[in-house]
Parts: C-alpha cells; sequence; structure tokens
C-alpha cells in the first residue's frame, strides 16, 4: 500500500493518516518551503487519534482520491497531532475563535507559507448539509481566492495575527480581593445546572477546574452549598452515561445535558482528573461513595491504560468496526440473552427494549435509588447489591470478545503527571501504598524516558522521545513530585519539584506577568502562547502558580511567592471578566488567602510520625504544607529550619503561621487534633 511522509512518524494519528492519497507532510519547514516554492497555500489539519469526527472527515475526504487530488494540486497539506503539539494546536485554535467564535477538531486551517490563517473551520462533510458547505467545495473557493486575490488573503490574515498578538499580550496588572472570590461563586452558582449537576447545557463536560475552586471555597467560606454542588456534580457524572457502567472509567462528555449518552472516547486526563476530585470530596465529606468512585476510575486505568513498563496511555477511541458507541453499548435482545428476563442490571441500570442509543442501551442510574429498587423487587439490599455486581462482571466478560476500540498508547509527559498525582494522592488519603507504588513506579519510567540534558520532552512512543517540554509538563509534572513528596515525606522528590520549578522560571518566564507556553528556545511559530484559561484540564500558568505557593512554603523562598502574586497580578482584570474560566487561578488565591500554615515535624524515627500523618491525610487541608524528617535531609531544601531542633529526643512540631511559629511540641496528640478539626 503507498504511504506519504507520515509513515515515519511515531505519533498514531498521525500514522492512522500515513496511507491516505493525500500527500501529507509533517509540520517542518520542508512543507513551509514546498509552499512557498509552488506558491500554494497551505492546508493544517490538527487533531488527535482518538477523535471520532476526525476519522468522520478522514473517511469521508482524506481517503477519498478525488479531494486527495484536489488538495494535492491546489494546496500543501499538513497533519499535526494537537496531543504532541499543543502549541501550535493552541494558537489555530484561538485563532479559530476569533474568527468564527467556536473551535473543536477536528481544526481545519488554510493558511500562508508564513503560518498566517486565513480561514478556518472544523469538520465539513463530504456534501453540503449541516448547513456547512462540502470539504471540496470550501478547497475550490479557497485555492481560487488565494490565486486570484493575494492582497485581500494578506489583509485578512493581518488582521487575525494582530488580533493574535492582542490576545497574547499582557494588560495592565491589577489586583485581587476576597470579594472576587465570592463573585467567583456566585457566577458558578448561576451557572450550576440545578436539575442534573454540572455547569451549562448540552453539550456537558467535565469542569474540574471549577469544582476544584468550590471545595477550596467550602473550606474558606464554610459555605455548605459550595461542597454540596461539587458533591451532586460527581454523583451525577457516576451515575450517569459519561460512565463506562459495566467497565468504569469516564467518557470524555456527553451530548445530552443529563449526563445520558457519551461521547465514547476515554481521555486520560478526564479520569486523572475526575478521581483526584473524588478523593479530595472524601476528603471533605467523609462520604464513602466518592472513596468508591476513585477506587473504580483506578480500577479502570490500571487495566486498560497502565503499560508494562508502568507508565500511562493516552486515551481510548470512541468507535469500533464502524461505529461508535458499540463496543460499550448493549441491545435489549443481547441482555435478555445474556441475563435472562429476570435480570436486575438492566433495570436498575435504565435499560428499555428500544434503546437510549441507535437502538441500543447506554447503561445509567441516574436518579435510582438502591434502597427503593430493592423495594420494588422485594429483596434485601445486600442481595441486590451482590446480584447487580455478579451481572456486571457477566456483561463485562462478554464485551471483552467484541472489538475494542482503539487505544493510542503513545505516554505524554503532562497527562502522565496529573494521573501520578492522581495515585499519590489516592495512596496517602485513602492509606493504601499500591498506588504510591503504583505512581512512584510512573515516576521513574518518566525521569528515564521523558527527561534528557536540557529537560523535559513531550511524549513517547516505541523507544522514542519526541519533542521539548512545554508549561504543561513542567508544571504538572512539578506537581506530581509535590504530590509525591507529600505522600512519602522523601526528600528527593521536593528536590526535584524545586529543579523542575527553577528551569520552567527561566525558560517560560515572562518578567511582565504569567509564563509562556513554549520555552524561550523553542521553535520559533507565530506568536509565542500563552495560556492562562482553564480548558479540559487546568491552565499550565495556574498549576505553576500552585505550586510556586507550595514551594514557597515547604522552602521559605520568597522569590516563588513573589512570582506566584506576580502571575495573579497579570491576569487580574481578565479574571474579572470571567471568573469561572479562571477557576484555578482563583482557587490558588482561595489558598493564599486561607490563613496558610507550615508544619514541621523532626523525627529521627518515621515510624513514631506516621500514625498521625494517616489521621492528618484524611482530612483536606489545602493550606497546610507539611515536612517531615530528619532535620539534616530537610535542611537541604529548607534551610529556614536551621535553628529547629529535637526535643528530648522526641519528634518535636513546628507550627507557624502569619510570619511567625508557635513554641515547639512534643504533644503530637494535642496538635493533631487540633489540625483536624
Amino acid at each position: 500500500m503507498p504511504t506519504n511522509r507520515l509513515i515515519h512518524e511515531t505519533s498514531p494519528y498521525l500514522q492512522q493518516h500515513a496511507s491516505n492519497p493525500v500527500d501529507w507532510y509533517p509540520w517542518g519547514e520542508e512543507a513551509f518551503t514546498a509552499a512557498r516554492t509552488a506558491n500554494k497555500p497551505i492546508f493544517l489539519s490538527i487533531g488527535y487519534s482518538t477523535c471520532h469526527w476526525c476519522h468522520v472527515l478522514a473517511h469521508e475526504s482524506f481517503e477519498d482520491d478525488e479531494t486527495a487530488t484536489m488538495l494535492n494540486e491546489r494546496f500543501i497539506s499538513i497533519k499535526v497531532d494537537r496531543e504532541e503539539r499543543p502549541d501550535i494546536d493552541q494558537i489555530y485554535m484561538t485563532a479559530a475563535q476569533i474568527m468564527t467564535g467556536q473551535g473543536g477538531w477536528p481544526l481545519s486551517v488554510f493558511m500562508s507559507p508564513e503560518q498566517v490563517p486565513f480561514y478556518i473551520g472544523t469538520y465539513f462533510p463530504k456534501t453540503p448539509q449541516f448547513n456547512r458547505p462540502s470539504f471540496r467545495q470550501v478547497l475550490l473557493q479557497l485555492s481560487e481566492h488565494y490565486q486570484t486575490d493575494p492582497q485581500k488573503i494578506k489583509r485578512v490574515g493581518t488582521q487575525i495575527e494582530q488580533a493574535l498578538l492582542d490576545v497574547s499580550t499582557v494588560k495592565q496588572h491589577g489586583t485581587l480581593d476576597e470579594e472576587l472570590l465570592h463573585t467567583t461563586f456566585d457566577q458558578a452558582m448561576r451557572q450550576f445546572d440545578v436539575t442534573h449537576g454540572g455547569f451549562g447545557g448540552a453539550p456537558k463536560f467535565p469542569s474540574p477546574s471549577l469544582l476544584t475552586f468550590l471545595l477550596d471555597y467550602y473550606q474558606y467560606a464554610e459555605d455548605e452549598t459550595a461542597l454540596q454542588m461539587v458533591m451532586r456534580t460527581l454523583t451525577a457524572m457516576r451515575d450517569g452515561g459519561i460512565t463506562d457502567q459495566v467497565g468504569f472509567g469516564l467518557y470524555r462528555y456527553t451530548v445530552d445535558a443529563a449526563w445520558m449518552i457519551p461521547h465514547f472516547e476515554k481521555m486520560l486526563y478526564d479520569n486523572a482528573l475526575f478521581a483526584t476530585l473524588c478523593l479530595e470530596t472524601y476528603q471533605a465529606s467523609g462520604n464513602d461513595r466518592f472513596k468508591q468512585y476513585a477506587e473504580e476510575i483506578f480500577t479502570y486505568v490500571e487495566r486498560d491504560l497502565l503499560s508494562n513498563e508502568g507508565a500511562f496511555y493516552s486515551a481510548e477511541d470512541a468507535d469500533s468496526d464502524g461505529h461508535e458507541g458499540l463496543f460499550y453499548s448493549f441491545s435489549y435482545d443481547e441482555l435478555t440473552q445474556l441475563l435472562g428476563e429476570e435480570a436486575s442490571f438492566p433495570r436498575y441500570y435504565g435499560a428499555t427494549p428500544n434503546g437510549n442509543f441507535e437502538g441500543r442501551n447506554v447503561f445509567h442510574r441516574s436518579n435510582q435509588d438502591l434502597h427503593a429498587f430493592a423495594a420494588e423487587v422485594a429483596r434485601p439490599v445486600a442481595d441486590v447489591v451482590r446480584q447487580l455486581e455478579h451481572e456486571r462482571q457477566q456483561l463485562f466478560a462478554h464485551r471483552a470478545h467484541r472489538t475494542r476500540p482503539f487505544r493510542d498508547d503513545k505516554i505524554l509527559t503532562s497527562w502522565n503527571a496529573l494521573m501520578i498525582s492522581a495515585f499519590a494522592k489516592a495512596g496517602r488519603i485513602l492509606g493504601n501504598p499500591h498506588y504510591t507504588t503504583v505512581a512512584k513506579r510512573a515516576l521513574t519510567f518518566t525521569e528515564h524516558h521523558l527527561f534528557d540534558g536540557s529537560g523535559l520532552r513531550v511524549s513517547y512512543r516505541e523507544g522514542r522521545a519526541q519533542g521539548r517540554g512545554f508549561l504543561d509538563d513542567y508544571s504538572f509534572l512539578t506537581e506530581a513530585y509535590l504530590e509525591l513528596h507529600l505522600t512519602t515525606q522523601e526528600v528527593p522528590y521536593l528536590k526535584q519539584a524545586r529543579h523542575l520549578t527553577d528551569v520552567m522560571l527561566s525558560a517560560f518566564g515572562d518578567p511582565s506577568g504569567s509564563f509562556f507556553f513554549t520555552a524561550s528556545e523553542a521553535e520559533r511559530l507565530l506568536i509565542r502562547p500563552k495560556e492562562v484559561y482553564d480548558g479540559v484540564t487546568p491552565a499550565g500558568n495556574s498549576t505553576a502558580t500552585l505550586n510556586l505557593f507550595r514551594l514557597s512554603q515547604l522552602t521559605g523562598d520568597s522569590r516563588y511567592l513573589e512570582t506566584a502574586h506576580r502571575i495573579l497580578q497579570s491576569v487580574a482584570e481578565d479574571i474579572k471578566q470571567q471568573p469561572t474560566g479562571y477557576a484555578s487561578l482563583m482557587s490558588v488565591y482561595c489558598r493564599i488567602m486561607m490563613k496558610p500554615q507550615e508544619l514541621i515535624v523532626l523525627a529521627d524515627d518515621m515510624t513514631k510520625v506516621e500514625p498521625y500523618l494517616r489521621r492528618l491525610f484524611k482530612r483536606r487541608h489545602p493550606e497546610l504544607s507539611l515536612l517531615v524528617g530528619r532535620k539534616a535531609e530537610l535542611l537541604e531544601i529548607a534551610p529556614f529550619i536551621e535553628d529547629y531542633q529535637l526535643i528530648a529526643g522526641q519528634p518535636t512540631a513546628y507550627l507557624c503561621h502569619d510570619f511567625t511559629c508557635d513554641q515547639p511540641t512534643t504533644n503530637l496528640d494535642e496538635l493533631f487534633a487540633q489540625l483536624d478539626l
């Protein structure tokens, strides 16, 4: 089978297009030189391997010989995997939102050889429909405009380039105040879906950054409503069709507002952030169901996304055998044949003869009460629970024989780090050393395969590391080190967190404000992008700011806190325009306003302290930093403890707040009881 240049790439997404009749180029100077030489515009197609509409566009157009011929004659075509090149994706997604007010994938960009876009869309159908022109119509019209009216093309491109520069330019600095915390919460309440949980209408996505802010606001303002909003949302998601009720794991989003019908792809980052939220909500509420929700996510991830070497794969597709959701859904006849007509699982999880998705059933237990169901079937609750689990396992075993959706087995530093953080938190919050071991092993893989002498790499697959690290790679991985340090109190993790942060300050810093997304030595693109607004993951700037705050507490280095404040001030005016869009930064500010405390426990024997730590970790303490260990080791990273001493050879605690420290104490029972209030 003939192949194009993409056959030499490691990205599964690019390799999916390696046998297209389109003469694809990977992103690079070869493509730009070819476009300049031939005086052709560039067609840039950005997507990812588990993107459903990317597959549709590829099948309808990129695999079609006539369309490919048109592309090859009139354009130089470039394919980009957005997960490997989020810098490129970020620039042109911002341009799409400027030009059209919306974006999404596949992202279809028409631009000059100088990388300046003049027209952007998403999915274009093979024939005109959905109020969209056909892909061929777009190709014909734009290629003709490019040749016959170059001045107009240049004028449009100049306007877009200027708009991109304006968006990425630091605005006037401002100040944050306590009132903005309350304003953010009020806006979240207005956006909250009281009926179904979550925020906004269809399509409905998880909102991890906003939910984390609500957990922080609950502790800061002692407003029970904020915690209830989080609990309602997480429960609705776990009970709804956005969760794989048979094999666990979270899908990417639902097409409706009630969390019923999902888009079936599973992303590593969604599952990491959902598990993290469930763990922290378990801490905040004491409700065991959130512990269970997190454990289900870890069951899925360890089974389906964990590599033999210990790192985490990036995603699973929505499609199999050419149909979306076929692997995960069941016809009513299948259920009857497998489980019998009196089975409990189909009834409890909302299955019907007509189904709710293309004649098949997507399971959900929305608004279903277990005790009411048990009463309805006249059986004890414990028997019903056992029966439901038995039937779930039967369904799981049955679907294991189906064709599985494609799994993208590349390992992304940033997403891997999010899951490492989740497992590290699970290890300490749930008191389960297995989870800590999983986190450590994944971090060891990252150190061996995604570090080199000059810094972090973006991705790894088939023995090859790709790309120079972006802000997300540095900030998310720093967070993973901080989480493993908090779980284990092993000083090397804290040292590495500080090292990565210092590299980030040097390579990504901007004296006027927030961090750039790309390093100073990175490839020069149309603009040097910045990302402060939260997306499907927290903005890299938000995580970096939180890391700086945490490191300032742990190390006593005031530079970190000064930088965190400068970042907050640089985006203050933007935050005031749309506070919930910057929820992660508002979380940082909320924690700063919580009256931070530093707890240092000097101990020569960690076994004497561990029972107290286990007790402490059961509750959520975002305002508290923790350093525990031998003084000689801690001094390497926290020189401010020079004058701290063990008393009578016993573990000795120093609790500091408001720039002063309480009297040291060896009465850990009393101190930890005070902290646990």
